[in-house]
């Protein structure tokens, strides 16, 4: 087959850039215009709405450590199951990071501004639905 038959061309991924180019690889075999790193990047897009759905905390907060390493797990699967780029899991692993590096402050903030060393462990208790059958009465 000659590389510019009309079966060839046919056969290629349909994606242009934004200076007019066209992508040159193959369509994937199941994919009816895409090569296979479009049709992935295509589907990343369709699910983003969904991946925000699933990563979504216990509480529906980020300001425990459970929380955090919740939301960490829900991005490892999804890296796991090529849902999301590299890029994007290295990103959410550094603002987990970051995330939970200032949980002591704010927990020493938080005692500080109510001016009780336990509000912090109150505030886990109302936030975490887990923990609210552990309340005091």
């Amino acid at each position: 087959m000659q590389p510019d038959s009309p079966d060839s061309i046919n056969n290629k991924c349909l994606r242009q850039f934004t200076d007019g180019r066209s992508c040159r690889m193959l369509r994937k075999k199941d994919h009816p215009t895409l090569c296979i790193f479009h049709a992935r990047e295509e589907q990343q897009l369709l699910e983003s709405d969904q991946l925000a759905a699933e990563f979504a905390s216990l509480s529906g907060k980020l300001n425990t450590v459970t929380d955090i390493n919740h939301v960490l797990g829900k991005v490892f699967t999804a890296l796991a199951e090529k849902r999301i780029s590299h890029q994007t899991a290295d990103t959410f692993a550094y603002l987990g990071q970051l995330l939970l590096q200032s949980i002591p402050g704010v927990k020493t903030e938080l005692n500080a501004a109510v001016q009780h060393p336990g509000a912090y462990d109150a505030m886990l208790r109302h936030n975490i639905p887990f923990f609210s059958k552990f309340r005091k009465q």
